[in-house]
């Protein structure tokens, strides 16, 4: 299985006002991975996926058990777009979500967690990378 033999860092972020923490995605091999095969992430978990450039980032749902909410930063941090309740696709759908602005940053929450916080359009994320 693709995932087993990845080791993801952890850090702190900071998104509004919630503190959670972070496995990095900062390889293509792990940007690749990402939560496939995850069964679930707690509630104070999300994942950040940390490119190399600015643009329009997609992201697939290939192999997840579970619905996330993606949220879209740009350079400087911001929020740019987001994806509520995004659904898991089967082990033939490469279709994914993209953002309508570039962007350098992408974070996956479990769904309901943008309503929950409310989440919006430039609100900063902070952490240390």
């Amino acid at each position: 299985m693709l995932s087993r033999k990845l080791s993801f860092e952890s850090k702190e972020i900071q998104i509004g006002e919630v503190n959670m923490s972070a496995f990095l995605a900062d390889s293509p091999r792990k940007m690749t991975v990402g939560l496939m095969f995850r069964k679930s992430m707690k509630q104070n978990e999300c994942m950040l996926f940390i490119f190399p450039n600015d643009r329009s980032h997609p992201i697939w749902m290939r192999n997840m058990r579970f619905p996330l909410d993606i949220v879209w930063l740009d350079s400087n941090r911001r929020v740019v777009d987001f994806v509520e309740s995004a659904k898991p696709s089967s082990w033939h759908d490469f279709s994914g979500y993209r953002s309508k602005a570039p962007s350098r940053y992408v974070i996956e929450f479990n769904a309901g967690f943008i309503r929950k916080n409310n989440i919006k359009i430039n609100d900063a994320a902070r952490f240390g990378i």
